[in-house]
């Protein structure tokens, strides 16, 4: 058998900060044998923490393998090594490192003369392309065990010319086989793998890692020493004296030379380019050459038209034998029902591709399901809250799914509802009705009363005696929105002016309109009790201005925050900081500044609300109308809990007494009592 020598591109993407995956190559010559060792890892990544523990394992199995062939071994070399490597990880398991366990997907792969042994498992890509066709020859348990990581392996030797394919399961995602197939087969090894890294480049999305080796059995003495490093893209071909490590050492050495003559590393190796004014001369040739063939068809469609038709003319058919009649009929007859073999097999291989495409959707959903358990179990909600939404994108329409799939697609969406209510922390309140007060968008907040303005009327709700009233309170003016003051003093927000109003008496103070928005700017109205002031968002300035209130009015207006955020302001609350509900979450401001404040929602917020907060209260409280819930948040914008009922038709506006574990609603026109878990 003729000698061949290895011809190797290695392709790693990916390893950044927005990776969802780490991986893991290694490609070298055995220390004082011949024999060429290769390795390909992957293992998920669900925070970048979690980086240093994946480099550690793959590692542990790298230094393994060479372990075992550090000096010249027998037939059982292959076997020993895999026996030490499983060896190693089963230590790592005892020591508690087995968040890889299950996870670890591998490919070992060692190559001595014509001879070829690898072991894998997980979910690889391990094929052999021969005569231009593959083998698969991945040989993964169904399901691996922490003392027996490897338990299979397979051997085989390799031909002049063959091409061995090892990688993670990613690159089949963004490069089918046929198209892999036809790049090695057209163009040479070298610009093969450079095509393969730009597509691979350019489909994929930057969370997406890869890791590629390709290794092509070429005549031994016709390799040259070749060398091409472009970002973590790296080919070598492999010489009797130079090993790959010290290769790419020396190559390190002089690419990243320390002095005043360091010089910005260039590739060995140029690869063949097509400038653009050839491309476009191709593309001016390739469109005459298409307008040529395409004037030929139509002239043979129109003579053949002609001929079909003075065939098909009634009186040469009635002319005709019995026996051409019957064979034009047969004819006929046979190209129908090839031209309906032909749209029947077009539709199935539509059918069939739509129906593996939901099927690959669902196994990623699953998967994605998965991780999101395992960042829930690392305490990362910033993960999970983003492996969740790509699960529930990758969920079909109930109407396309095979009827094969229907109980994984069932199941499925049953681990979605439950992974939601885990995430979402859901609690079922308890919720009881106190009376109708009306239609209203606004509760009128005092301490005894919560109303509803009707037709400049107020229905009120005596928080003393339980009791529904009409005339308890008046106003004398359209209350847009209010907020309670003091003693017996509310401020009131007609949609243009501030007033003080004495809720006891009915009086009104002069209105204020220095510094206050019309009512399509207003984002919201608060007071706060330590320096009495209050505050209204400006959405059209962008800005919070605050009042100072006395029995004569509101006057002397300051601003106190000017922010972009506040554009989008849907409602204020204020503690010692400032709480500004906006249509994508919640801004906080301290001093005017604006502090990180990052809510991570399985269900994101509907976008529309109210926000409740006090400067003794331990908890945020966010009334989310769109979703008709109310979310209880710390105040490091942690979700506590999120109470839901059948109750909650039409959440419009609340009131928290966190001392009394009260949530006052108003759903539609009810009043609702929420009592607080």
């Amino acid at each position: 058998m003729d000698e061949i020598e290895s011809q190797i591109a290695k392709i790693q993407l990916g390893n950044n900060k927005t990776s969802t995956s780490y991986v893991y190559i290694m490609a070298e010559k055995a220390g004082q044998s011949s024999s060429e060792l290769y390795v390909v890892a992957e293992l998920p990544l669900f925070n970048p923490a979690a980086e240093e523990s994946c480099e550690r394992i793959c590692l542990a199995i790298a230094s393994g393998l060479k372990r075992a062939y550090k000096r010249p071994g027998g037939e059982s070399a292959f076997e020993n090594a895999i026996s030490q490597i499983n060896e190693e990880l089963g230590k790592l398991a005892s020591l508690g490192q087995t968040q890889w366990i299950n996870k670890l997907s591998c490919i070992l792969g060692v190559k001595e003369g014509n001879n070829f042994n690898i072991a894998t498992c997980g979910k690889v890509s391990a094929y052999l392309l021969r005569g231009g066709e593959y083998t698969d020859i991945s040989c993964s348990p169904a399901q691996s065990h922490p003392l027996k990581t490897f338990e299979n392996y397979a051997s085989g030797k390799v031909r002049l010319g063959d091409l061995l394919i090892l990688s993670t399961t990613q690159m089949f995602n963004f490069l089918s086989m046929d198209r892999l197939l036809n790049i090695v087969s057209t163009s040479n090894f070298l610009t093969a793998s450079q095509t393969i890294l730009e597509l691979l480049k350019g489909t994929s999305e930057p969370q997406v890692s890869f890791g590629v080796l390709l290794n092509l059995q070429a005549p031994a003495g016709e390799i040259g020493e070749e060398e091409l490093d472009l970002e973590n893209y790296i080919v070598e071909a492999s010489g009797p004296s130079t090993g790959f490590a010290q290769k790419i050492l020396n190559y390190a050495k002089d690419a990243f030379a320390l002095g005043k003559n360091s010089v910005k590393r260039q590739p060995q190796t140029g690869l063949p380019q097509v400038s653009f004014s050839e491309r476009l001369q191709n593309i001016n040739s390739n469109g005459k050459n298409l307008l040529s063939k395409t004037r030929g068809w139509w002239q043979n469609a129109k003579t053949g038209a002609k001929k079909v038709t003075q065939t098909a003319n009634v009186e040469n058919f009635r002319g005709m034998s019995r026996q051409k009649k019957f064979l034009l009929a047969s004819i006929f007859i046979l190209l129908v029902a090839f031209i309906s073999n032909l749209v029947i097999a077009n539709h199935l291989s539509k059918t069939h591709a739509t129906q593996t495409n939901i099927l690959n959707n669902l196994h990623d959903a699953q998967t994605l399901l998965g991780n999101v358990q395992s960042s829930l179990l690392y305490k990362d909600d910033v993960a999970a809250a983003k492996y969740f939404q790509q699960a529930k994108a990758k969920m079909p329409n109930a109407k396309d799914v095979p009827s094969a799939d229907k109980d994984l697609y069932s199941k499925l969406l049953a681990q979605i509802t439950d992974t939601q209510n885990l995430m979402d922390k859901t609690v079922q309140a308890a919720v009881s009705n106190l009376g109708s007060l009306g239609k209203g968008d606004e509760l009128i907040k005092l301490p005894g009363y919560l109303g509803v303005q009707v037709n400049n009327a107020i229905i009120s709700f005596n928080k003393q005696n339980g009791k529904v009233e009409d005339s308890a309170l008046k106003a004398g003016a359209t209350i847009v929105n209010n907020v309670f003051l003091s003693g017996n003093t509310a401020a009131i927000y007609d949609g243009g002016n501030l007033y003080v109003w004495d809720f006891s008496a009915g009086a009104l103070s002069p209105g204020f309109s220095q510094g206050v928005p019309a009512k399509n700017n207003m984002g919201g109205l608060a007071q706060y009790p330590t320096n009495g002031r209050v505050y209204i968002v400006d959405k059209k300035l962008a800005q919070i201005v605050s009042f100072a209130p006395s029995s004569k009015g509101l006057s002397r207006p300051v601003v106190s925050v000017r922010d972009p955020q506040l554009s989008q302001a849907q409602d204020l609350a204020i503690d010692s900081s400032i709480y500004v509900l906006t249509t994508s979450g919640i801004a906080k401001f301290q001093s005017g500044y604006p502090v990180a404040f990052n809510l991570s929602l399985a269900t994101p917020f509907s976008g529309s609300g109210k926000i409740y907060t006090q400067k003794d209260f331990t908890y945020i409280y966010v009334l989310d109308t769109g979703n008709n819930r109310i979310l209880i948040l710390d105040k490091k914008a942690g979700l506590v809990s999120t109470l839901k009922s059948p109750d909650f038709t039409a959440l419009k506006d609340f009131q928290v007494d966190e001392k009394n574990k009260v949530i006052y609603v108003l759903n539609d026109g009810s009043l609702l009592k929420v009592t607080l878990p």
